[in-house]
């Protein structure tokens, strides 16, 4: 079994050299950059996603190497996926100290047209592989008494939008589950927070903004007047990663231009 080291924290503020950062969706938008910016701060990388090519294209971009990621295809609400997962990241560095559950899913429907299919798919990819990874990535950053979980929920779990009833229920549940885990796993030096993305320039933002005057009213109700964009997310994931948020646990960091201040 490969071992990497805790990582003696260098005198650089907000490092996360050396760790082991699991992050799911891993493939575009928020996961993308995310994982980028932790590499690139001299990180291990576990990461996953349902396409492998997109992790590919992530490897070749950047030069990866293999040493330091681990790449995994598959479905983060399956749990037979998740465990094995889990097992090859901790088998291949040692340990897991940072997780970030970012894969998700949203569709724009109205209630009464959503079928228990539909909402089962949301409620599955959003909130259930959450739980899921959790509990398999958990007993790990118990036994080493150190961890950081990161939930990218979104501004939609707590204000609302309609069309989004499936979406925001998944969301408002996850900020939950984080202040309930957070309690849980305090005593473990474990941090369990979330951050709430506003709307920013991620994979969907192209079939968004041919809704032109519902993206119109997204500029307009947004304070900056402005998207956001996934290295805006990323750099608040590194801040809650690092020892610099050592003291910071059950919070909702939200990344939305200001939106949530209304």
């Amino acid at each position: 079994m490969s071992q990497c080291g805790r990582g003696e924290m260098t005198d650089k503020r907000f490092s996360i050299k050396d760790r082991v950062c699991v992050v799911t969706g891993a493939g575009k938008g928020i996961g993308r950059e995310t994982a980028r910016l932790f590499y690139e701060e001299g990180a291990f990388l576990a990461l996953i996603t349902r396409d492998g090519k997109d992790l590919q294209s992530l490897k070749t971009e950047l030069d990866l190497d293999d040493r330091r990621v681990l790449l995994f295809e598959g479905d983060v609400s399956d749990e037979k996926t998740v465990k094995r997962f889990i097992a090859e990241a901790a088998e291949k560095f040692g340990r897991i100290d940072v997780l970030v559950n970012n894969a998700g899913m949203r569709f724009r429907k109205k209630l009464l047209e959503t079928t228990p299919d539909e909402w089962a798919r949301v409620m599955n990819t959003n909130l259930t592989s959450v739980y899921l990874m959790c509990r398999e990535a958990g007993p790990h950053m118990i036994r080493q008494k150190w961890g950081r979980v990161i939930n990218i929920a979104s501004v939609i779990g707590t204000l609302g939008l309609a069309e989004l009833t499936a979406y925001g229920a998944s969301k408002g549940g996850m900020l939950t589950f984080t202040k309930c885990l957070a309690l849980e796993w305090a005593g473990h030096n474990i941090n369990v927070n979330a951050v709430a993305p506003g709307f920013c320039e991620t994979s969907y933002a192209e079939s968004f903004k041919k809704k032109e005057e519902l993206y119109k009213f997204t500029i307009e109700r947004t304070p900056q007047k402005r998207w956001g964009s996934s290295a805006d997310v990323a750099a608040a994931c590194l801040f809650l990663a690092s020892g610099e948020a050592s003291f910071i646990t059950g919070e909702v960091l939200s990344v939305d231009g200001g939106w949530s201040a209304w």
